[in-house]
């Protein structure tokens, strides 16, 4: 099984809210890193990009899925090295903790 290299996602939206993310890191004085602004924990743009970054990794893992044709990335050769499958969970840690770099709410 190998990675899918090309991806049927429009992105548009999605470079949308980073360039806002950004914008918002010069404007808080923070050099590409939300996790040291005083405003991270209630930052509605960065809520918004991690969930919208998980959307997008997920279905890029999805569509790996599909064109190696399995349902679990556990089957695949590529398991612990996949980029798909590294980004997937990393940006599912960041959305449940809200892009905080490490905190939780339960």
């Amino acid at each position: 099984m190998s990675e899918l290299k090309e991806f049927d996602l429009d992105l548009s939206k999605f470079e949308q809210n980073l360039q806002n993310i950004r914008s918002c890191q010069i404007e808080h004085g923070q050099n590409e890193n939300c996790n040291a602004c005083s405003m991270v924990s209630r930052c509605q743009k960065i809520k918004d990009f991690v969930v919208m970054q998980f959307d997008v990794n997920k279905q890029k893992l999805k569509q790996c899925q599909n064109s190696n044709q399995t349902d679990s990335c556990m089957d695949c050769e590529l398991f612990f090295t996949c980029q798909i499958r590294h980004d997937f969970v990393r940006s599912t840690y960041e959305k449940m903790n809200e892009g905080r770099g490490g905190e939780f709410d339960f």
